[in-house]
């Protein structure tokens, strides 16, 4: 039976892996406009790392719902901070 207390270690792994998915796309963002990265383009990089944990987090619902807040605040860090970096 899993706790449902909050796990500074699991929230480790959810960021370990959404910066993963960020390094992928900040390599194919680099490439793709010839080294010329400016703040909207990493603003929009942010956003595009919120989009695996809501794909992930929703399978999570179906099988772990308590994994599910783990992903959900990964998703409102890089929501917050994308829209910050686009909009400013």
């Amino acid at each position: 039976m899993e706790s449902n207390s909050f796990s500074w270690k699991k929230l480790a792994l959810v960021l370990g892996l959404t910066l993963l998915v960020g390094i992928g796309e900040y390599a194919v963002a680099y490439q793709f406009n010839d080294g010329k990265i400016t703040q909207k383009v990493i603003g929009m990089v942010f956003l595009g790392m919120a989009l695996p944990s809501v794909f992930i987090g929703g399978v999570m619902r179906m099988f772990k719902p308590s994994l599910q807040r783990y992903f959900g605040i990964m998703i409102g860090i890089c929501l917050t901070i994308g829209l910050l970096l686009i909009l400013s």
